[in-house]
């Protein structure tokens, strides 16, 4: 049988993935093949490829852009660079970090960030007014690329030097 232990895990994490970001916007299957024609994997398979935050960012918005043009080129309405990541941050939570917390790519792979994360964040005491404020507007299903890392600079200054998968310490099941 053909059927590997990766490909096991990297369906879950493509489900996973694509369930977070499809909120109304398109099917599992287009998500599943914007994430495997992104050239993810590749990481997935070599993580040793990647071993800093600045790589990653940089690999992160090739990954997101890649996605974001493989569903324009699909016919998709409303494709942000906020969608690309929330599917990316699931689909490498679920197949990275989840499998190994003290990997030294899990110390910088981004969280998924949505709503909760982002109105619990801004209840924080000691973020800059303006910082809270910028947290409390966000819609994620609309940041672009900027938007997207002006919100990862407020969240990383957060966690400091603690791995970023801690900054979920502010994201709950649901918004109680």
């Amino acid at each position: 049988m053909t059927y590997s232990e990766f490909q096991h895990k990297h369906n879950f994490s493509v489900w996973a993935g694509a369930r977070a970001a499809q909120r109304g916007f398109t099917s599992v299957e287009l998500l599943r093949d914007s994430l495997d024609q992104s050239g993810i994997k590749d990481f997935v398979k070599n993580m040793s490829s990647i071993n800093n935050s600045a790589e990653f960012d940089e690999s992160h918005k090739k990954w997101c852009n890649s996605i974001c043009d493989y569903l324009y080129q699909k016919g998709i309405q409303n494709v942000t660079y906020g969608r690309a990541a929330k599917l990316v941050a699931v689909y490498l939570k679920a197949i990275v970090v989840l499998a190994d917390l003290q990997s030294i790519q899990a110390k910088f792979i981004h969280p998924p960030i949505d709503r909760i994360l982002l109105q619990n964040v801004s209840k924080k005491s000691g973020l800059p007014k303006d910082e809270k404020q910028k947290l409390r507007s966000i819609n994620w299903t609309q940041l672009d690329g900027d938007e997207y890392f002006v919100v990862l600079e407020i969240l990383r200054k957060i966690v400091n030097t603690e791995p970023f998968w801690k900054i979920e310490e502010y994201w709950t099941v649901t918004n109680d």
